[in-house]
């Protein structure tokens, strides 16, 4: 008798040597901007549908379907979690990622505030210390999955730096909250 609980050529990685989430006070904006810019929207695009002969309402009406939509991608990268395990690094949810197997990694640069995993095929995975809580373990993490990796004193390259999604992304969640309550100020003076 034999049971299939998994469809066939679906790799399972083996127990993870650490797995790291996002900075809590990073988790908790996007959390709280999700939330603020749904229920902004719901408002703006309730106002703004008994005022539809106006022209121009068009506006007020997808403005919230795309603050909305970058409250959810945020909120999305803020809840991915990067893995380190014997088969390489996955940065991802549990039902959907992206891995760089250890077969497919050339060379690991641990850096002071960053991590190249430099690729056979593709491009390199830069994972910086300022989007992960307790970057530190990352190292230890390699060290506990026998990957191999050299280690660099001093900063990344900025290429590496500029890779970093943290700010950037904080930002960007930071100005969806602002024009969402601009749209809702908008429909409210309709």
């Amino acid at each position: 008798m034999s049971a299939v609980d998994a469809p066939p050529g679906v790799a399972f990685a083996g127990t993870a040597a650490g797995e790291f989430v996002a900075r809590p006070r990073s988790r908790r904006l996007a959390r709280i901007v999700f939330f603020y810019v749904f229920a902004l929207g719901i408002l703006t695009w309730s106002l703004s549908q008994r005022h539809m002969y106006l022209p121009g309402i068009e506006v007020l009406l997808a403005a919230p379907v795309l603050f909305i939509g970058i409250g959810i991608l945020g909120y999305a990268v803020r809840t991915a979690r990067l893995r380190v395990d014997v088969d390489g690094v996955r940065w991802g949810w549990g039902f959907y990622g992206f891995r760089m197997s250890n077969d497919r990694i050339t060379a690991t640069l641990v850096y002071d505030d960053a991590i190249a995993f430099k690729s056979r095929r593709g491009s390199t995975w830069y994972v910086a210390a300022r989007d992960w809580y307790r970057f530190d373990g990352v190292a230890r993490a390699l060290r506990k999955a026998d990957m191999p990796f050299q280690r660099n004193r001093g900063k990344a390259p900025l290429r590496a730096r500029l890779q970093s999604f943290g700010i950037a992304l904080d930002l960007l969640l930071v100005a969806d909250a602002f024009g969402a309550t601009f749209a809702l100020a908008v429909a409210f003076a309709l």
